[in-house]
């Protein structure tokens, strides 16, 4: 069969991080069909899918979306699942989900009007931070210090969004995280990776804002997370964030990011992500063609 040794790599651009997963599946004798934004899908025509499953690392999380669905309505696997990618891409949705299935979270509200945040940022102690629905890199994410800066976001956003079309919103309880958080890299079902994402001058520790690497071990806890985590969005690749919560001394999941990056910090924890993915794909690529010779025998 054509696809038992080829997959499509859906993406914006070639960066480091998906030459290197070519790179591996090209030594797995894995052949890979790279697919840009800009390019038609293969789909329709009917007939069995040309490719035995499509890694999505689109940078768009609406292309990543869309791009998916399209996919499996075709016939693919994907990875990540639409189901995944819809609930990892939408903050409000990432909440909600885990709160239904025991995941530990910071609190949270959903404010659908800007006098929810009003009754949002009382409730948490005039302490909290807003964050869009759908967004990436930290980009719209605020941390509000009281009623005074919360007037001064609001009045900013009405000048640009006078209709609210940005809200729902989703509202945290601000975490008393130290100086950094912690990156999970999760392949499978297995997480593979962890670092602390070190910054003594933003609130926001995100690694393209400056933060600093450290590898730490993963212990029982976050390892005990990581397997709750997958077992609500099912296997695949994830990076979840989760912070140590000083005050109830704890771990708690920030959010999980459905394509992560590591071209920076596997240099520094050694732990050849790129190797771990291509041989995840090789692997479940070995389960759809099992499956696919049982259904046909």
């Amino acid at each position: 069969m054509e696809n038992q040794s080829a997959i499509l790599l859906c993406v914006t651009k070639l960066r480091e991080e998906e030459q290197l997963i070519v790179e591996h599946l090209s030594r797995l004798g894995i052949r890979v069909q790279v697919n840009l934004d800009s390019m038609d899908l293969p789909v329709g025509g009917g007939g069995v899918p040309p490719y035995g499953l499509a890694l999505i690392r689109c940078l768009s999380q609406k292309n990543a979306l869309s791009r998916t669905q399209l996919l499996e309505l075709a016939g693919y696997e994907t990875l990540n699942s639409a189901k995944a990618i819809a609930i990892c891409t939408n903050k409000i949705h990432q909440a909600i989900v885990f709160e239904k299935h025991g995941i530990p979270q910071p609190r949270y509200q959903v404010a659908f009007t800007p006098a929810k945040l009003y009754d949002a940022l009382s409730d948490f102690g005039d302490l909290c931070v807003i964050k869009p629905a759908t967004s990436s890199w930290g980009r719209g994410i605020a941390r509000m210090t009281g009623k005074e800066c919360l007037d001064g976001w609001i009045a900013a956003r009405e000048s640009v969004d006078p209709s609210h079309q940005s809200f729902p919103v989703l509202v945290q309880e601000y975490v008393e995280k130290g100086d950094y958080d912690i990156r999970v890299v999760i392949v499978g079902r297995k997480p593979i990776a962890a670092f602390r994402r070190v910054s003594a001058e933003n609130w926001k520790t995100n690694t393209h804002l400056g933060a600093e690497i450290e590898p730490i071990e993963i212990n029982g806890e976050i390892a005990a997370i990581c397997g709750d985590l997958v077992d609500v969005l099912g296997e695949g690749i994830y990076g979840a964030d989760l912070f140590f919560d000083y005050g109830q001394l704890r771990y708690v999941v920030c959010e999980v990011n459905q394509n992560p990056e590591f071209a920076k910090s596997w240099k520094v924890h050694g732990v050849d992500v790129a190797y771990h993915i291509a041989e995840y794909v090789k692997e479940k690529i070995g389960r759809t063609n099992k499956v696919n010779v049982t259904v046909h025998s």
